[in-house]
């Protein structure tokens, strides 16, 4: 898969993730966590560009601070 085809999944899936979690739980970012980022980072070289992208591609602003308080648990 190429990079641009990374970062669509990735996109997609991120986008998907948050509005689910949003939904179910009211907490957008329980999606992520240390295990999570441990797990992305370790399967995917590309993971700090392609998220890049991702966080200024959703359609809100992403909250970084949040973001880094649960994947530093």
């Amino acid at each position: 898969m190429s990079i641009e085809e990374k970062k669509k999944y990735w996109l997609a899936s991120t986008h998907k993730g948050m509005r689910t979690q949003g939904e179910a739980f009211g907490d957008e970012y329980s999606e992520f966590s240390k295990e999570w980022h441990d797990f992305a980072t370790a399967h995917e070289p590309d993971f700090d560009e392609i998220f890049d992208y991702v966080t200024k591609n959703l359609g809100f602003e992403f909250d970084w601070e949040e973001y880094n308080k649960r994947i530093k648990k």
